[in-house]
């Protein structure tokens, strides 16, 4: 960081003066050396915070400040709610997870756009996303761009999907989301429809007053206040009239009656919902969904066939709407009695227009992706039919033809077929079958089922999506046997037999594909081995668990990091389960408690391996590793509000641990009720749980003591062992972030708060959205006190199984991603603020009432945790803090470098052998996860607790240096 940014206060103390829109000044607290070393970004983000309704003093950053999302880690911020002060997201804690911009994202309307190009105008988009069962429409609430800071990995499936994103970028699994650095060997979710290119609309005007001015003045009206008159190519409703055009031109009817249009829809329930919701995007009321039981009686050229079913409709009654279907050439009445051609605007649109009609009609008309019975590997030829009278053929052939050419503008070859008769009716009217056959050649049937697909048909997308990852296989797996009939043949110009050349090539082929390649004279192209499984099965076992929505799993065969050197993207979408659909792939709070012990360093030197080999095995680390309570949901409700005394009233602790934890281990107004579903869910089995990434178990020796009077106090001396244990209330805290962006994104406009930067989206506290967000979040809070209680309860088992008469009193559990209700003084008033800390942790001086009896007086215990292999630190608050600070310090030693260059510098095997030579015991559950984590990766933890020290925020009581650690 420059340094002429900033003003010095004095040593360890410097400023960021006030300047435009900043309502109070910037504050950092380091040295001179840390602060050279930071990011320019921590100087603008704390700088932005400074521009926050109701901030109080100053915006400020700890020695341990790093770039975040919104706030920097390692910022505090206090808001008074009653000068509009505001709560954050940014101000908590939360994460961002990327990919690559040239990632196609899949929208609403089935076109595809990389995710870069979202840059502009992404607030106005709708995105697909899977969720309860289908694939839908979602909104974005967030759009992202930074550069990585951790490992990126490409990843490629085996049917070909291909995408590059961060390595914490969570994807699709029978497991649930799963990061892209934890997954191995198991299968990944894909949407295998792919959708064309976006293009720009063209703005030609396809339909104006003058040709619907046989309307009466109010349909006219109702068109224009609509903006429907006039209709340009690209109006933003020309996608949902497409496909409202193509469907009606299959299963739809359109008729006037006294004055009256009326549309009728037939098809299935889930199909007929979504051309529904597509009316009322254009401006129009459908009816509900009628169902009646009907008899049908068809006299065919084969004679009379009888059938019955259960028929479901919707109507719309609208002369505007009519008319304008009909005026852009839509045909009125019967269709097989009268002459139509697509219109000539529809054959100049893009081609991402294109394929909205086409999809519905293909929707509608064309026939299910069918496997031949005969075997079963191979597809009918998709086929679309039209009846007409006879007398009307012609134009019937036209607008075959009409299809098809758009069909090559797709590069998918189809042909008419011969015509038939088809039945005739009561009357005596001959109707005449025409049809188009689309090629059943694999390669074309693929290109149909990615580019095209069917839309208003949740059955049909279903099959063609399975068929494309189906057919993609057969395509690779017919290549290699072409490959092995080429390797045969040239074995055999080498002398070898059909037993030396089976051998030669192994359990690919069989003995008799040899002997018929080499004497059969083929006379066919080669067939696919009878071990290759038949589409149905291929499809039980392809959408296992995920219902008929389109989704499939796919294998991974390969994952490698890359280097990359670009900007990364994200989204934040407002539907409840977080996801969307990039290159086919379904893709979407933390605290510190240290243990004393009787024990010494003599004590436990000699058996510190079976010691951290017995926390290993007691506490549950890494990330999906299930947690030591498996909780209902009523359960869940009741530890989100009452927090670590809940796990200590089923025997997890003792009463005397809540006098130690923050907040006696429970802040008030947590709502349960203001949390998700999915953020509940994940949290089934996770209590109890330590977590991945920088969170960790350390077992401790007390090397230095600063202050003999206030280690006593805090009952700490020579060489005495503690247990640190540094987690929070694992995804929790991140899904309620996420949940809320949307909320406090809307929040920020409704309420006209002026932010710098998009991720600093926040409510007034007093509204009913920043009260309902605050709620939530002391849930998560809560969480985290329960959490690390649990695990405290757990360590002393593991203690005791190796040391049986083992203590292990509890000195302090305390919180780092909060926001929290304290009383701070601001000119010399008392004030109820809202502080937040993020990366930071509370350090309240010897004169708060909150303290347990025995630190009032002394002040609060402060735990900085270093890295593994380097020293920690106890500190004690003071008034000094109380007042600069709001009682707050740096929770650790913050990061200088990021996971891609620390996975680039280190191994995760050799840090353990590393840190083994130097007497340090290391268990973990990944290996990639420790070199992320190495010692050198971070600030030096000495030059962060000196400069809190020093700026007299909190005051050195003793150091801690490490003898065993268990990692996620």
């Amino acid at each position: 960081m420059d340094l002429n940014k900033l003003k010095k206060i004095k040593d360890f103390e410097w400023e960021i003066p006030k300047s435009g829109e900043m309502r109070v000044p910037g504050r950092i607290f380091a040295s001179e050396k840390l602060i050279r070393e930071m990011d320019d970004k921590v100087w603008e983000q704390t700088s932005n915070v400074a521009c926050l309704p109701g901030i109080q003093k100053a915006s400020l950053a700890m020695p341990d400040a790093h770039w975040g999302y919104g706030f920097p880690i390692g910022g505090v911020a206090a808001f008074d709610p009653d000068e509009d002060g505001i709560v954050s997201v940014g101000g908590v804690g939360f994460d961002v997870n990327c990919l690559s911009g040239d990632s196609k994202i899949l929208h609403e309307h089935g076109y595809t756009k990389r995710i870069e190009d979202f840059e502009k105008g992404w607030e106005k988009e709708n995105i697909k996303c899977s969720g309860n069962g289908t694939i839908k429409s979602t909104g974005i609430i967030n759009f992202m761009k930074l550069k990585p800071k951790n490992r990126v990995f490409r990843i490629r499936t085996k049917s070909g999907a291909d995408i590059i994103a961060t390595e914490d970028h969570p994807f699709l699994t029978p497991e649930g989301m799963k990061e892209i650095r934890y997954i191995e060997n198991s299968p990944i979710s894909l949407y295998p429809f792919e959708g064309v290119n976006y293009e720009e609309p063209s703005e030609e005007i396809i339909l104006t007053e003058d040709d619907v001015k046989h309307l009466d003045i109010q349909a006219i009206n109702w068109l224009k206040k609509h903006s429907l008159l006039p209709l340009k190519m690209n109006n933003e409703k020309i996608p949902y009239i497409l496909k409202i055009m193509g469907y009606v031109l299959g299963d739809g009817t359109l008729y006037f009656t006294r004055g009256k249009g009326t549309i009728f829809f037939y098809g299935k329930k889930e199909d007929l919902e979504k051309i529904r919701l597509d009316v009322k995007e254009i401006g129009f009321t459908p009816s509900k969904i009628y169902s009646r039981k009907r008899e049908h009686k068809i006299n065919t050229m084969y004679g009379k066939v009888e059938f019955s079913r259960t028929e479901h409709s919707f109507k719309t009654t609208s002369r505007a709407f009519a008319s304008l279907l009909v005026a852009i050439g839509v045909p009125c009445g019967d269709k097989t009695k009268q002459n139509f051609v697509l219109p000539s605007w529809l054959m100049r649109a893009r081609l991402w227009q294109k394929r909205l009609f086409l999809a519905s009609l293909f929707g509608a008309e064309l026939s299910s992706p069918k496997t031949i019975t005969k075997h079963g590997y191979n597809f009918y030829s998709p086929t679309l039919s039209m009846n007409k009278k006879k007398e009307y053929t012609e134009s019937g052939r036209k607008f075959m033809k009409q299809i098809s050419r758009l069909l090559d503008e797709f590069d998918i070859k189809s042909v008419m077929i011969k015509e038939r008769d088809d039945y005739v009716n009561k009357n005596n009217a001959l109707s005449i079958r025409l049809r188009l056959l689309i090629s059943s050649n694999p390669e074309n049937l693929v290109r149909l089922w990615t580019k095209i697909g069917y839309e208003y048909n949740q059955k049909r997308t279903y099959l063609a999506n399975a068929a494309i990852c189906y057919l993609r296989l057969k395509i690779t797996a017919l290549i290699e046997r072409e490959n092995i009939i080429e390797r045969i043949k040239e074995l055999r110009g080498n002398g070898f037999g059909p037993s030396g050349i089976y051998n030669a090539i192994g359990s690919n082929v069989n003995l008799r594909f040899i002997e018929r390649t080499l004497y059969g004279a083929r006379k066919t192209h080669t067939r696919i081995a009878l071990n290759f499984p038949t589409f149905n099965e291929f499809l039980e076992l392809a959408t296992a668990g995920l219902g008929q929505n389109g989704q499939v799993w796919d294998a991974i065969v390969s994952k490698q990091e890359v280097d990359f050197d670009d900007y990364v993207y994200d989204f934040t979408v407002s539907d409840e389960n977080h996801n969307f659909i990039a290159n086919n792939m379904v893709v979407s709070n933390c605290g510190v408690t240290t243990l004393k012990t009787n024990l010494s360093l003599n004590d436990i030197k000699p058996k510190i391996k079976q010691v951290v080999e017995a926390l290993f095995q007691s506490v549950p680390a890494g990330l999906g590793r299930r947690g030591e309570i498996s909780l209902s949901r009523s359960q869940i409700n009741e530890l989100l509000i009452e927090g670590a005394p809940w796990v200590v009233k089923q025997g997890y602790g003792t009463k005397e641990d809540l006098d130690y934890i923050e907040e006696n281990g429970r802040v008030d107004n947590a709502k349960p009720e203001n949390v998700s579903d999915l953020a509940l869910k994940r949290e089934t089995n996770q209590v109890g749980t330590l977590g991945s990434g920088n969170h960790y178990l350390e077992v401790q020796y007390i090397d230095k003591i600063y202050d003999e009077a206030i280690a006593k106090k805090f009952g700490l001396e020579m060489n005495q062992i503690l247990v640190s244990i540094h987690c929070g209330s694992r995804a929790l805290g991140h899904q309620i972030c996420t949940d809320y962006l949307k909320t406090l994104a809307d929040a920020s406009r409704k309420y006209n708060i002026p932010i710098r930067e998009r991720e600093l989206v926040c409510a007034p506290i007093n509204s009913p959205e920043g009260q309902k967000y605050f709620s939530a979040v002391n849930c998560a809070i809560n969480y985290a006190f329960a959490n690390r209680q649990v695990i405290c309860h757990l360590t002393r088992n593991a203690f005791k199984k190796v040391f049986p008469g083992s203590d292990l009193p509890l000195l302090y559990n305390i919180g780092h991603n909060t926001v929290k209700i304290e009383q701070h003084i601001v000119d010399g008033k008392t004030k109820k603020l809202y502080v937040h800390r993020k990366g930071a942790t509370r350090a309240f001086g010897p004169n708060r009432e909150e303290l347990p009896k025995p630190y009032q007086g002394v002040g609060q215990p402060v735990i900085i945790g270093g890295t593994m292999g380097t020293s920690s630190y106890i500190l004690v608050g003071t008034e000094y803090g109380d007042e600069k600070s709001f009682s707050s310090v740096c929770h650790g030693a913050g990061r200088t470098m990021s996971r891609i260059q620390a996975m680039k510098t280190w191994r995760g095997d050799r840090l353990v052998h590393e840190l083994a030579a130097k007497g340090i015991i290391i268990k973990a559950h990944s290996f990639p996860g420790l070199a992320e984590e190495a010692p050198g990766a971070y600030k030096p933890v000495e030059d962060v607790v000196d400069s809190v020290h020093n700026a007299g925020l909190a005051k050195k009581v003793v150091r801690m240096l490490p003898l065993g650690c268990i990692k996620g």
